[in-house]
């Protein structure tokens, strides 16, 4: 018993390493179609990435066309924009056109507006 014991007392580094190292490759041995496929879900994130920016991009280029004409009003100009869907509700434009002041400032014409369009940059395009 005694040499078992001085075994274990003189070898205690080496047992260790050895445990550590068949828990490790258990570990591995367990997990590697996870681990070899780790590359490829990576690959896959960040192409749907990709294409997410190229979608936002693409978005924020698109552009709605919109035409006032002279004898449109506020109330009509809002109208035609949130059929455009450029705005959520024409009754909100409309009064915020009032609040600003903008009422006779409507200019005429065809106006390509962007999709992603604030109500204020709406009426700076269409007033400026």
């Amino acid at each position: 018993m005694r040499k078992i014991k001085d075994f274990f007392y003189n070898k205690n580094d080496i047992i260790i390493v050895l445990i550590i190292l068949a828990v490790a490759a258990f570990i591995i041995y367990t997990r590697i179609g996870a681990i070899m496929d780790y590359p490829e879900k990576l690959a896959r994130e960040a192409a749907a990435t990709q294409t997410e920016k190229t979608t936002e991009s693409t978005s924020e280029t698109e552009t709605i066309s919109v035409t006032i004409e002279d004898s449109d009003t506020a109330a009509t100009v809002s109208q035609k924009l949130e059929e455009a869907g450029l705005i959520a509700a024409a009754a909100d434009f409309e009064e915020y056109i009032t609040s600003s002041d903008k009422a006779s400032s409507l200019k005429v014409g065809t106006f390509q507006i962007p999709v992603s369009s604030l109500q204020e940059e709406i009426l700076d395009i269409i007033t400026d």
